[in-house]
């Protein structure tokens, strides 16, 4: 059996339920993470949901504290796992990819861009500054999808509210995931705003006028950036109604700086954010 525990503040005269909703969703997001590489697919379905669960027998007071089973029936897994297959596997590389993640972010916060070897025997290894480890090569793959519910997790970490979270065998002393109070931003990737503007043609398709953030399109291929979707954001006190008229048009020119975002999974700087000037005539 297995054991998440959040406690903190908030906690003592009951449990908030928003709180307790992100901190469980978060959770069981990450371990989908494990489980959706570990049958080879991008999204679960119904019928994946029926045969694999967490399933909580115990809700504690005094502070989220849950007793849970990692439950499988009829999976047919690709990952190359060692020995019988069951929940510790599931379990084995979920908290391998919380220590991973822990290490690649820890290093580009640091400026410090990982390196990877993959050998042939499945394994890739991970090099960091001085510091070398070895991972099964699929925890990389798993990182990538939980990286955003990990930072959700961590974000939930604030002194007047929660100050630890963590996760493993019932009763261990040492639980195998832990985020504590000075853990809140262990997984933010940093980021820079490039100082050249440049301009894009794209497809204005999302637009809040209260944030003034949206996203664009990018469809045509000899641009500054990759074919994709982005999340921008206005730059200056811009009037808005000219973004919401966009939103009618199939093209328009815009002018902007790019925010990278680096990337700690290897490759390339990978962009964050666009930073909207203006929109051309």
């Amino acid at each position: 059996m297995f054991e998440y525990k959040i406690d903190g503040p908030a906690l003592k005269d009951g449990i908030p339920i928003h709180i307790a909703a992100s901190a469980l969703d978060n959770f069981q997001s990450i371990v989908d993470k494990t489980f959706l590489v570990s049958i080879g697919a991008k999204r679960l379905s119904a019928k994946d949901r029926e045969r694999f669960q967490l399933k909580a027998s115990k809700f504690s007071q005094g502070s989220l504290t849950t007793v849970f089973d990692i439950m499988l029936s009829g999976v047919q897994l690709i990952l190359p796992f060692a020995g019988s297959l069951g929940p510790q596997n599931i379990w084995d590389y979920t908290k391998d990819t919380f220590a991973f993640l822990k290490l690649v972010c820890s290093s580009v916060q640091n400026e410090e861009r990982p390196t990877y070897q993959f050998n042939n025997n499945g394994n890739v290894v991970v090099n960091t500054g001085n510091t070398t480890n070895n991972f099964y090569a699929p925890v990389i793959q798993i990182g990538e999808l939980a990286l955003p519910s990990y930072q959700s997790l961590a974000h939930l970490i604030d002194p007047q509210t929660i100050d630890f979270i963590s996760a493993g065998i019932k009763d261990s002393v040492n639980p195998d995931i832990f985020l504590g109070k000075d853990d809140k931003n262990i997984f933010d990737i940093p980021t820079r705003i490039e100082k050249d503007s440049i301009n894009l043609d794209c497809e204005i398709f999302d637009f809040n006028k209260y944030k003034n953030i949206g996203k664009i399109s990018i469809k045509d291929k000899n641009q500054a950036i990759p074919i994709g979707e982005y999340n921008f954001t206005i730059s200056g006190a811009q009037n808005n109604i000219d973004y919401i008229y966009s939103m009618l048009k199939p093209s328009v020119k815009v002018i902007c700086n790019i925010e990278m975002e680096s990337n700690p999974f290897g490759g390339e700087d990978k962009v964050y954010k666009l930073h909207i000037i203006g929109i051309s005539p």
